[in-house]
């Protein structure tokens, strides 16, 4: 029994220390993929953004994101939330975590009217997408199901503390967003 003890005791020493140095490049590594990414500086390519971490399932992303293409300062892609009909196209120039430039978005179902209210606005719950400036575009199958285009003149996306994804899940900008009108 005696003998037991201090084998028990050198078993435990090297249990603890092959918890702790695993621990410390998992440490390592999460602060690696949670620093903070400057918008404005990646290079060129398709990216996502969301409010909340990859949730490592099979979901394309968690709260809020933005999806976009990048092209020198130039952005184009759409915000919105994943597995929902909710999204509004913006493109504009990015200066570090901010998107400035116009949005467009499908409203369905809305009452028939001819003009939009343009004052500010926030779109979504989070606050970081502010828009304004609304003219409708273009209204089909006025009857019961309805869809409207908007353009916003004026889109600012703050993307401050999002997480970047290692790489777009969500459906391709190009299927969503079409700037086919004259602006």
């Amino acid at each position: 029994m005696s003998n037991f003890l201090p084998m028990g005791i050198v078993c435990l020493t090297l249990f603890t220390g092959s918890l702790i140095s695993d621990k410390v490049p998992l440490a390592q590594d999460l602060q690696l993929t949670n620093q903070p990414v400057n918008i404005a500086s990646l290079v060129n390519g398709q990216y996502q953004f969301c409010s909340q971490p990859d949730p490592q399932d099979w979901r394309d992303g968690a709260g809020v994101c933005f999806n976009f293409s990048k092209t020198g300062n130039q952005v184009n892609g759409y915000y919105g939330y994943p597995h929902s009909d909710q999204f509004v196209c913006v493109r504009g120039i990015a200066d570090k975590n901010r998107i400035t430039g116009e949005g467009l978005s499908i409203l369905w179902d809305i009452p028939q009217k001819n003009t939009v209210d343009s004052a500010e606005f926030k779109w979504d719950a989070e606050e970081h997408l502010t828009l304004s400036q609304a003219n409708i575009l273009n209204t089909v199958n006025v009857d019961e199901d309805s869809a409207t285009w908007i353009l916003y003149r004026k889109a600012l996306l703050n993307l401050e503390g999002f997480y970047q994804y290692n790489r777009p899940r969500m459906t391709p900008v190009s299927q969503l967003c079409q700037w086919s009108f004259n602006s």
